[in-house]
């Protein structure tokens, strides 16, 4: 006779036991605690989103102390990306295998020790070695700390916390810029890595202190086989895409070639293990779940747009609005409040909504509301002021009113994707899901950048005007036929950014078309649960697939 006290959650597929057996949150951990658990995430991921954005602000002084050419910014840069990008689905899936905290402490410890090597170079080999190292440890921070969220918090709370965190790198990209001059200009460039060390060990004392370890249910090895394929594959893919946006590689180089068509036949033996191998690095069999698949091929596409963004609108500032003359600090920092601080109110929104509108709505409303902003992107021209306000505050023109709608639209979606994924999947795969959205969003950025940069280019050489016979030198009084191309060159510039807005907007459109795809909303904490079991080592938080221990394996609570 079958137990009427049985019910099958609708989210996992999972029996589970009648919801009244469930307290309300799947760890027995005080409010005041899973606080600090949460700020102790929000550090270190604040501290790695901020690096690069400060590192870059202070490249120009690192170069001339170390003796280094200007030119050698592209491998201070690059070292970083590459290796968070590959740390991402590396360290979900250790998350996955071994217990979360000593997995996420374990990336903090790396991102330290990388920052304080980094700040005692003595020269520019050894900064970008120590670079790398910093940026494997930042690939640790998200991922697994949304895993560890994901433990603490029932689904309704979990939904703000994570849109929370997501807004981070919104907050990274207005501070870093602001933070690296400022440091640069008070004290040593050397600060610059070690102001890291105290964030980080302030981090690792609050985890420490209140959260206690976090097992997997059940036991499971590390695929190092697919690890060293990945790294491969990614590596080699990356390195060749900044080299040709950043160092001025031709796609036809025979460097360029042979990382690409390495790339390419790393990435077809990695497919080929992950699929055959029994514990992947990446489950690959998650992408047969339509929200698995939809989650991440829409990452990808607002990874592509969104990142690369701030970057082009920078150089459309600098080059065409200011026209190359004067400081654009000052405006730059403007426009992208326009974009970062509607980003962050996006993401909070987008948390907030997700207990009570389906992932396909939110996501949806989200690029839709992205869309109508880069509608109007494209029609940016020279004579495209930087703002109109009317009364004083209120934005009704120029290139920053598009950005408003863009960041929020964007920021709305942040939270959903990682939450649907984590959401559909049994606990063992947890966090390699989660990894998988990251990993995608970052590779997007990445690959964006490179080969949106890389389009603009072409397009410019295709735009610009010829040079009057005998040309135009610098430092005299230009005649009518230069100032005639001067304008004309300008046009081109600002013809061809346009041009790359209108790539934007296609990827938005196939963004938007990737999220009617979406099934299913975030369980709410009285929706059917599975239940916490004395006899187990770890159970199921309510229809969300990731572990929840004892009272008794937590670290003593706060007072």
């Amino acid at each position: 006779m079958p137990d009427e006290n049985v019910t099958t959650d609708p989210y996992t597929g999972a029996v589970a036991g009648s919801a009244s057996e469930i307290p309300p949150t799947g760890y027995h951990i005080s409010t005041r605690a899973a606080t600090f658990v949460v700020l102790g995430i929000f550090l270190a991921l604040l501290m790695g989103a901020l690096d690069n954005f400060v590192v870059l602000t202070a490249l120009p002084n690192i170069l001339q102390s170390l003796k280094e050419p200007f030119a050698g910014q592209t491998f201070v840069v690059s070292a970083y990306l590459i290796t968070s990008t590959v740390a991402i689905p590396i360290f979900a899936k250790l998350s996955d295998v071994y217990n979360r905290k000593t997995v996420f402490l374990s990336g903090l410890v790396i991102f330290v020790a990388g920052s304080a090597l980094a700040g005692l170079s003595q020269n520019f080999g050894e900064l970008v070695v120590f670079r790398a190292i910093q940026g494997f440890g930042s690939g640790d921070f998200f991922p697994v700390g949304i895993a560890i969220s994901a433990v603490i918090f029932p689904p309704a709370m979990r939904a703000r916390v994570v849109g929370l965190l997501s807004g981070v790198f919104g907050i990274a990209t207005v501070a870093g810029p602001f933070l690296g001059a400022f440091i640069v200009d008070h004290t040593t460039w050397r600060w610059i890595f070690y102001i890291n060390i105290p964030i980080g060990l302030l981090g690792m004392a609050i985890l420490l202190v209140v959260l206690g370890p976090i097992l997997p249910e059940r036991k499971s090895r590390f695929d190092i086989p697919g690890a060293a394929l990945l790294a491969g594959w990614v590596g080699a893919l990356m390195f060749a895409l900044v080299q040709v946006s950043e160092a001025g590689w031709a796609w036809t180089d025979p460097r360029t070639l042979a990382l690409l068509a390495s790339s390419l036949g790393l990435f077809v033996i990695f497919v080929v293990w992950e699929l055959r191998a029994t514990e992947p690095l990446v489950p690959l069999r998650l992408l047969k779940r339509r929200v698995v698949a939809a989650s991440g091929g829409t990452t990808l596409l607002v990874g592509l747009v969104i990142f690369p963004l701030a970057t082009f609108l920078t150089f459309f500032i600098t080059y065409v609005t200011l026209g190359g003359t004067g400081s654009a600090s000052d405006t730059i920092r403007d426009v992208l409040y326009a974009l970062v601080i509607p980003l962050v109110f996006g993401a909070a929104t987008g948390g907030g909504l997700m207990t009570r509108l389906s992932y396909r709505a939110i996501a949806a409303s989200g690029i839709l509301i992205a869309l109508v902003g880069t509608v109007f992107l494209p029609s940016f021209s020279t004579s495209t002021p930087v703002w109109t306000f009317a009364f004083g505050f209120l934005p009704t023109g120029g290139i920053v009113l598009p950005l408003i709608p863009m960041g929020f639209g964007v920021g709305l979606t942040f939270p959903v994707f990682l939450l649907a994924v984590q959401n559909q999947v049994q606990e063992a795969d947890v966090g390699a899901a989660g990894g998988l959205i990251q990993f995608l969003q970052s590779l997007g950025g990445a690959v964006g950048l490179s080969l949106l940069s890389s389009f603009q280019e072409v397009r410019l050489q295709a735009l610009e005007p010829t040079v009057p016979a005998g040309g135009c030198p610098t430092g005299a009084a230009p005649s009518s036929a230069c100032l005639q191309y001067f304008q004309a060159a300008q046009s081109a510039l600002a013809s061809s950014y346009d041009q790359v807005f209108q790539v934007m907007l296609v990827l938005l459109v196939l963004a938007l078309f990737c999220t009617f795809f979406l099934t299913g909303h975030h369980p709410r904490d009285s929706d059917p649960k599975i239940p916490a079991t004395p006899s187990t080592e770890s159970s199921l938080l309510p229809s969300s697939g990731v572990p929840a221990l004892p009272q008794a394996e937590m670290a003593p609570e706060l007072p």
